[in-house]
């Protein structure tokens, strides 16, 4: 087989990266998957899972990780050695809109109201240090109506380059009795690296610089 034309590259990357993504997905729900990274070395394919609960990723003498393993080497026909997969814990929970769906995801599934599922993610969320916070529900919530509920708090960004840079969002479908409620979150992160923010100011941030003191010469 010739080699692939860079436009066939990007495409077969991106279906590798969506099935490994949904795999994983469906894989980790109660692990709290946050994410997933893959790189390629002259070497060895690597794969970074960002989840919170490391430990239950690994499993007891990194079973759980060498099942994964086996599982994505033989679905994409990778020779043994040839693929390697690590685990980067999600250090703040709160600001990972991903674990924080599924969180919601996992309280309607429990039966627990619409209204106090989500207002106890937002409350979580800002207590994380987050400027803004949204949830929104939709689907049959009471009765055979569906409608869509939306619980906000804080500032946040809906347009421009920095919706994509300061905003967080996942969006998870809750399969219950009465039908699909589709679940979504979204974060706005705080502008500080330190605080898990992209480390950048918004657009509209205005610095005032103090004007330098010149003395006059004789």
């Amino acid at each position: 087989m010739g080699k692939l034309s860079k436009k066939r590259q990007i495409i077969r990357d991106g279906v590798f990266y969506a099935e490994l993504f949904e795999f994983l997905k469906r894989e980790l729900a109660e692990e709290g998957f946050a994410g997933v990274e893959h790189r390629k070395t002259p070497v060895r394919t690597e794969i970074v899972i960002r989840c919170t609960k490391t430990r239950e990723v690994i499993g007891d003498n990194a079973r759980r990780i060498r099942e994964l393993t086996a599982c994505i080497e033989q679905r994409f026909h990778y020779k043994p050695g040839k693929l390697q997969l690590f685990t980067d814990r999600v250090e703040k929970r709160g600001l990972s809109a991903m674990a924080q769906v599924e969180s919601l995801r996992f309280k309607l599934l429990s039966n627990l109201q619409v209204r106090r599922a989500a207002m106890g993610i937002i409350r979580y969320v800002m207590e994380s240090g987050a400027k803004g916070c949204e949830v929104t529900v939709g689907g049959k919530i009471k009765g055979q109506r569906a409608k869509s509920m939306t619980f906000r708090d804080g500032y946040m960004i809906k347009s421009g380059t920095a919706h994509k840079t300061f905003v967080d969002s996942a969006a998870r479908h809750c399969y219950l009795r009465a039908g699909v409620i589709g679940c979504k979150v979204k974060i706005m992160l705080p502008s500080s690296a330190a605080e898990g923010g992209p480390g950048q100011e918004l657009p509209d941030v205005i610095t005032v610089i103090e004007p330098k003191t010149v003395e006059a010469q004789a």
